[in-house]
């Protein structure tokens, strides 16, 4: 990022404000839903979400991965594009998409699994899920837009039950500076509903800036992890802890 581009993305300092958004409160199948979930893809694509995740999926796995979870998958779209991208590279990876509401449509599966993956779609809560113990373990762990849900005790209890599960995380959160908030207060020019309008001004409210989520990974797995932490562009935050060798 340019030197302008970095000022005039800076947060101004103000403090984190998680709040409720209207998407978790509606049901997967309700009208406002269905277009507020169009409205992301289009949002995730403004943001470059696929590319800022492979940059990080890049320093999280030296080797190609076998099993990744992606946590707060929606309707798995971007976890299709992300297939489509890798696959080549990344043969015959076990994809988990979780969700508490997964929304993933059948040909949506049926592509990913064409790219020669295979596929469970998981309706779980991310926390409870998070804290399960489980056999084997989990190569990497995704998000996209999610983390930013979690604060003080609740974003530490997530944090430590990704870092009991897998061997390395990457997410992409909303940036919380001035050209992130002042996008995010135009999102009706490019057609978003009244659902993606309210909840893009809460999530960058919610968003990360500086070295925050390493911080409270630290307070939740205090050693023994490499971690990375960086503005994804003008809108974005991306953050990826790796497993010390």
């Amino acid at each position: 990022m340019s030197a302008a581009l970095e000022k005039a993305a800076g947060a101004p300092g103000w403090p984190r404000r998680v709040m409720p958004e209207l998407l978790d409160e509606l049901p997967a199948n309700d009208p406002r839903a269905r277009r507020s979930r169009a409205d992301l893809r289009r949002i995730n694509r403004i943001m470059r979400a696929l590319t800022w995740l492979r940059r990080g999926l890049a320093i999280a796995c030296p080797a190609p991965p076998r099993a990744v979870v992606e946590i707060g998958a929606g309707d798995g779209t971007l976890a299709l594009r992300l297939a489509r991208s890798v696959a080549p590279r990344w043969p015959g990876v076990h994809l988990t998409l979780l969700d508490l509401e997964p929304s993933v449509a059948p040909a949506t599966a049926a592509a990913i699994r064409a790219c020669g993956w295979s596929l469970d779609v998981v309706a779980a809560d991310a926390l409870a899920w998070s804290g399960g113990r489980r056999a084997e373990r989990i190569d990497v762990v995704l998000a996209n837009l999610f983390v930013h849900h979690f604060e003080g005790e609740r974003l530490e209890r997530l944090l430590r039950g990704i870092a009991a599960s897998a061997d390395a995380f990457v997410c992409c959160e909303p940036r919380r500076a001035r050209l992130a908030l002042a996008g995010s207060h135009l999102l009706g020019l490019i057609g978003c509903n009244d659902v993606t309008r309210h909840d893009a001004v809460v999530s960058v409210h919610a968003g990360f800036r500086d070295r925050e989520i390493g911080a409270a990974w630290l307070q939740a797995r205090p050693s023994g992890w490499t971690l990375h932490e960086t503005a994804a562009g003008a809108f974005g935050h991306l953050f990826v802890a790796r497993r010390a060798e």
